[in-house]
């Protein structure tokens, strides 16, 4: 028995499971209110055609501290921190801000004030950016980053040890052939189902990450094997969805490592790009 047929058998005997598409939970919040009580859209909430508001809740200290003439630094970092975990952009925040001064004061803000609020809306961010997970909620692929952490830690090994890494590794790109109008939802989708077929053939150690916004890789070891191991992939991959009679196609091929982790870095680059 062929090993994709062997591993499709097993495979069908499976028993089915939904997918989840919801990925990792999001930080969920509640809605502002669209309009204050003035009529005035809210502040830090950007609308359809880039204009700010006031959003009373968010800048509420700030205004406190200006109307009672105190200093305006703690407020402004509270509200960095504030909108920060609130998602609010740095440049919405910015612009809530100048719009609460002009209102109360008349004018642009203080730099003391810009300095606050964006030094701790830029500490609260890169405090939520270190708790992500290295994978991608949706597919499960590691991300571009841990891909090229993994690569580099294979050669400083092969330097240590004297091999060589074009030898030793290389990577197995996908890239799914999605017709005209296929829309991003939809390419989400066969991503998925990429990464799956990954899963299910190299389930070893090996590093699967995704590579751009359309294309998959599995960093492998170059077993005797490796060829047989490409052709189970596409073979699944063309036949994975067995509700519909027309082939999933997508370009499958042995990218060859380069002999630096410099140049490596710029192959996942140019992967990633084109």
């Amino acid at each position: 028995m062929s090993l994709f047929a062997d591993i499709r058998r097993r495979f069908d005997l499976r028993p089915a499971k939904s997918l989840n598409l919801a990925g990792s939970p999001a930080r969920t919040r509640p809605e502002a209110s669209s309009t204050t009580s003035s009529g005035e859209p809210p502040c830090g909430r950007r609308e359809p055609h880039g204009t700010a508001g006031t959003d009373d809740s968010a800048y509420l200290a700030i205004a406190e501290a200006l109307h009672d003439g105190a200093d305006v630094v703690p407020a402004s970092d509270e509200t960095g921190r504030r909108l920060a975990a609130d998602g609010i952009s740095l440049v919405e925040a910015l612009d809530g801000l100048s719009a609460l001064y002009r209102s109360i004061a008349g004018g642009e803000p203080a730099f003391a004030a810009v300095r606050a609020l964006s030094s701790s809306w830029a500490e609260a961010s890169l405090v939520y950016l270190h708790s992500l997970s290295c994978e991608d909620p949706l597919t499960g692929l590691s991300s571009l980053a841990h891909l090229r952490s993994r690569l580099g830690e294979l050669y400083r090994e092969a330097e240590f040890r004297g091999t060589s890494v074009p030898q030793t590794h290389a990577l197995v790109v996908v890239e799914p052939l999605n017709p005209p109008g296929t829309t991003p939802f939809d390419r989400e989708l066969r991503l998925v189902d990429v990464a799956e077929c990954l899963r299910i053939v190299f389930c070893g150690g090996d590093v699967l990450g995704r590579v751009g916004s359309h294309r998959a890789a599995a960093l492998v070891g170059r077993e005797p094997n490796l060829p047989d191991q490409v052709a189970t992939v596409r073979a699944l991959i063309t036949q994975w969805r067995l509700d519909t009679e027309v082939p999933q196609l997508a370009r499958i091929w042995i990218e060859g490592l380069p002999g630096s982790d410099a140049m490596a870095g710029r192959l996942l680059d140019e992967l990633a790009r084109t």
